[in-house]
């Protein structure tokens, strides 16, 4: 079932939904519906890919949680637990091992919390992608946390989730064997959302400390009128937050997935 939510994944976001349309339109060719569908996903492809429809996407997931500024402001909490993100294993011309611009924010985010009320720190999450061989990203994104300056023994991993569904089912079985209740959340803002859902449903009580925020004031300019790869990639980022939601909101109320 995961391998086959990977491709369903692939088919629904840009850019190969826009290429199956693009199919669809030259096999029925001849026909008006056909061309009036050509004309209506340029537009539509336009539109989407420029800068003010990126940050309107993008702002709902953003916006839905505040960032924590004191979490000594808060009821008492056991732990930390940080979402991992994309991890860059060494390999080919890539000497060390790193990690994306996202995970490193949440990463800073974990150790900012951290150096205000020193509580263990989980990262949480697995190799995704069923193709490749695991490179031990979860160590990678560990071993961050460690160079900043947090103890080993404050630092824990889980790496056997592949999703943020199974992130959450994971830290619940983590939580209950050390005895925690409480924690922060730490992940992307744009992400929060779907983690939440995911965690208040099957691992309670967490409180959200989103980080890794991308969106400033909106100010447009005539170029953000136009698309640019920027633009595409926060679109493409934004409907996977979207589908993601749908798909929990599903699993959760409706299948009753465990």
């Amino acid at each position: 079932m995961f391998v086959l939510k990977q491709f369903l994944k692939q088919l629904m976001l840009p850019p190969v939904s826009w290429l199956l349309l693009l199919v669809v339109v030259l096999l029925f060719w001849r026909r008006r519906w056909a061309r009036k569908l050509f004309f209506a996903a340029f537009c539509l492809i336009l539109v989407l890919h420029s800068g003010f429809a990126s940050y309107g996407l993008r702002y709902p997931l953003e916006s839905r949680y505040t960032p924590l500024i004191d979490p000594t402001k808060n009821d008492p909490y056991d732990v930390i637990v940080v979402l991992t993100g994309t991890t860059i294993p060494a390999r080919g011309l890539i000497l060390f091992p790193t990690i994306e611009v996202a995970m490193f924010r949440r990463l800073d985010e974990a150790w900012r919390l951290y150096r205000i009320r020193r509580k263990p720190i989980v990262v949480s999450g697995g190799h995704v992608n069923p193709f490749t061989p695991a490179q031990n990203e979860n160590q990678i994104a560990r071993d961050y946390l460690i160079r900043w300056g947090v103890p080993p023994a404050d630092v824990l991993g889980e790496d056997r989730s592949r999703d943020t569904f199974e992130s959450a089912l994971e830290v619940q079985k983590l939580l209950k064997q050390k005895g925690w209740r409480r924690y922060l959340l730490v992940t992307s803002a744009a992400h929060m959302p779907r983690s939440m859902l995911a965690f208040s449903a099957r691992a309670p009580e967490p409180i959200p400390a989103p980080g890794d925020f991308s969106l400033g004031e909106l100010k447009l300019t005539p170029l953000d009128f136009f698309p640019t790869s920027e633009a595409a990639r926060g679109i493409a980022e934004s409907l996977h937050e979207y589908i993601g939601l749908a798909n929990y909101y599903w699993r959760i109320h409706i299948s009753r997935d465990e």
